[in-house]
């Protein structure tokens, strides 16, 4: 404290504060600028973070899926709120979702979901249609090998299984001979 007084520095600075938050990153494309403009106009701030690879609370990059992942801790835990084409979208979306805002905006919302397949055999295309008579929708996925929620092709059995998260466990619900199958006992199930 003295050195700093007698080399004419300041003292009144409390040296218990916090050090500032980063200055936030240089946007990453076209879209991340128009989401910081965008911010800018909702009077919104994008909270910064040296803790993170992508310098914003909370979102970090991932190399498998080349997006921007949002995680906040709730409940105990790490819990995801999307993926996003841009490190400043995902900020957005934190942003405004802290403020109390509409989260649901096409800049920052995660991608819709792909349209489904195209049936994989005659018994697929029935259980389309049956799902169609009985007004329910087959969840699709791109994280699936098959392209619908929780339905993954078994090598060995050359079968789809459908498996759910409960209870903390992912819990086989069955084998189908077709995805559609799977997808339609999981539109049944959610029903």
């Amino acid at each position: 404290f003295s050195a700093r007084r007698e080399a004419g520095r300041d003292t009144g600075s409390d040296l218990t504060a916090p050090p500032p938050p980063p200055p936030p990153p240089e946007p990453s494309s076209a879209a991340g600028a128009e989401a910081v403009r965008q911010a800018e106009r909702e009077g919104l701030t994008l909270v910064t973070s040296s803790n993170s690879n992508s310098g914003y609370r909370g979102v970090t990059f991932k190399q498998g899926s080349k997006k921007y992942e949002l995680t906040v801790r709730f409940g105990g835990r790490q819990n995801s709120l999307g993926r996003f084409a841009t490190a400043e979208q995902a900020a957005l979306f934190s942003a405004r979702r802290e403020a109390g805002r509409d989260t649901g905006s096409d800049l920052t919302a995660p991608p819709p979901p792909p349209p489904p397949p195209e049936p994989s055999s005659a018994a697929g295309a029935e259980a389309v249609r049956q799902a169609e008579r009985e007004g329910l929708t087959l969840v699709t996925s791109s994280n699936s090998n098959s392209g619908y929620r929780g339905v993954t092709f078994k090598q060995g059995s050359k079968k789809y299984e459908l498996t759910v998260r409960f209870g903390g466990r992912q819990n086989s619900l069955g084998r189908f001979a077709t995805a559609e199958q799977a997808a339609l006992f999981s539109a049944r199930r959610e029903a």
